[in-house]
């Protein structure tokens, strides 16, 4: 798998991926409207993942410019017939290499519905934790309340240099 750049081109493909009931029930908003504006953006990083030439996936990396150097993976989506075999992880490694090494990241953060089981596993299992719970922050399509979990993940060399620089 190689990540490059998104392009205009793409937005119809992963935006079709996103309408997937697997897919949207864990997202906010969706659509070509949303890409466009991530590939706008020049504090987003929108990347497509691709796999022998056919593109398998999508990561957008947020907050590029933060000061604190905190980027947020903002979204990523595993094309719906190539799930259950390894790209999610393999996605979530990339992305946050990419992170790491181009934009210099000390962490990485994003937020998960609070029911999303087994992204939270995958999470957890690549070393994100819960850090806050953001408690009613979504209402769901049947017009129930959930929980967002914030999960950060961090390198050891991150948090050498975030401590070198707060005086540990």
């Amino acid at each position: 798998m190689t990540l490059r750049t998104g392009t205009t081109e793409d937005l119809q493909q992963l935006a079709a991926w996103e309408t997937d009931p697997d897919t949207s029930i864990w997202l906010g908003e969706i659509g070509p409207a949303w890409h466009t504006r991530a590939l706008d953006d020049p504090d987003q990083d929108h990347l497509v993942a691709v796999e022998a030439g056919t593109p398998i996936g999508f990561a957008v990396l947020a907050g590029l410019s933060s000061a604190d150097r905190s980027i947020e993976l903002r979204r990523m989506v595993v094309r719906p017939a190539r799930r259950h075999a390894g790209r999610g992880r393999a996605l979530l490694r990339a992305a946050l290499t990419r992170a790491y090494q181009r934009h210099t990241a000390r962490r990485v953060w994003l937020d998960v519905k609070a029911h999303n089981d087994r992204a939270r596993a995958l999470y957890e299992s690549e070393g994100f934790t819960v850090t806050d719970t953001v408690k009613g922050a979504v209402i769901e399509a049947d017009g129930t309340v959930g929980d967002l979990l914030i999960m950060v993940h961090q390198t050891l060399e991150g948090a050498e240099l975030a401590g070198r620089r707060d005086g540990a």
